[in-house]
């Protein structure tokens, strides 16, 4: 089973579906005496406490099922179980909980499309079970496992199932990416941009598998190339929220890049003062659909700053774009696996 944080900061949640029932995750108990309810809403008061239908309830979270197909949770759908409950920020959190294989296939057609070649909607499948069964084990002491968005895989319930990607994660049942006996943290991205990066300007700890390598196989990828422009009034707007405390932005010179050739620093100037700030956090800021990559170069004419960069995403482990191409030159899962991750070794694990 796998625990999907699937809805996070919001009052309220309109549920629907048929012959759902609702009960109090402590004791078990039917919350609504009317049984197969189709409808209601869910609000957040103050404190910890739940309101249903109106009504307050002294409950600390809710199990919502479902005796016949799936369930909506502000109108999308999902199988299985859905927990209900209050979470840090005075809001209400949903976490779908059902099989991993499930899962797998709700995710295919919201990281990539199941129409690719089915090697690489196989090796997609692989790598994000493996990336799930690594979070599972990673954060056993939290409610979630992963959540439903690029923070960790793009999740969206049952609406985006289909034969072919159901047929690729059956294909794959239990094929998990191991190092040294344990599953590996199997990071990936839509486009590298002809190069992929290495894990440690990213994040913390020890991956030897993931290395910075060539990939010749994502040049046909629309993300292979892109541009952003921006005037220096908004960027020192978006850049205000780390601080920046200039009205408009008046130079930007990167000041160091990795191995790849992404940036991994730059210099913010503005007219009251500088920053220094990361390349991983200057995208955050600008916004990851805007600035696609950090393999980007810079330029500025009359207060317009121009972007052009290559790839899409943060560049580590499998490029998505790439994994298809090398598909189309008719190479399989394994193989495509065997690429990105070094040194691995693909286990049936059920």
């Amino acid at each position: 089973m796998i625990r999907v944080l699937v809805l996070k900061d919001v009052s309220q949640v309109k549920v629907s579906g048929q012959q759902l029932a609702l009960r109090d995750m402590k004791t078990g108990q039917t919350v609504l005496k009317k049984a197969g309810f189709s409808s209601l809403t869910i609000e957040r008061e103050a404190a910890s406490r739940l309101k249903v239908r109106g009504r307050p309830i002294s409950a600390q979270g809710f199990l919502l099922t479902s005796s016949r197909g799936p369930a909506a949770i502000n109108g999308r759908w999902y199988r299985h179980k859905l927990k209900i409950i209050p979470g840090p920020n005075r809001d209400l959190r949903v976490i779908n909980e059902l099989p991993l294989e499930d899962y797998l296939v709700g995710l295919i057609n919201y990281e990539i499309s199941s129409q690719w070649p089915l090697e690489a909607v196989k090796a997609q499948a692989v790598v994000a079970r493996s990336y799930a069964i690594f979070q599972k084990r990673n954060r056993a002491g939290e409610l979630h496992d992963v959540e439903s968005t690029v923070i960790d895989q793009v999740y969206g319930g049952v609406g985006e199932e289909d034969l072919r990607s159901r047929q690729a994660v059956m294909q794959t049942k239990g094929e998990t990416l191991f190092y040294r006996g344990s599953p590996i943290f199997a990071v990936y991205h839509a486009c590298c941009g002809g190069k992929t990066e290495m894990p440690h300007h990213l994040w913390a700890g020890n991956f030897p598998y993931l290395r910075s390598i060539i990939c010749n196989s994502c040049l046909d990828s629309p993300h292979f190339l892109w541009n952003y422009q921006a005037d220096s009034l908004s960027l020192a707007k978006a850049l205000g929220k780390k601080e920046f405390m200039s009205l408009q932005v008046t130079g930007i010179e990167v000041t160091e890049r990795s191995e790849s050739g992404r940036v991994l620093r730059l210099s913010i100037k503005g007219e009251k003062d500088e920053m220094d700030i990361s390349g991983k956090e200057f995208r955050r800021l600008l916004g990851y659909d805007l600035l696609r990559s950090t393999n980007f170069w810079v330029e500025e004419r009359d207060h317009f700053y121009s972007f052009s960069g290559l790839g899409w995403g943060h560049g580590v482990g499998l490029c998505q774009w790439g994994a298809k191409g090398m598909a189309e030159k008719g190479m399989d899962y394994r193989a495509i696996l065997a690429h990105y991750y070094q040194n691995v070794e693909l286990k049936r694990i059920f």
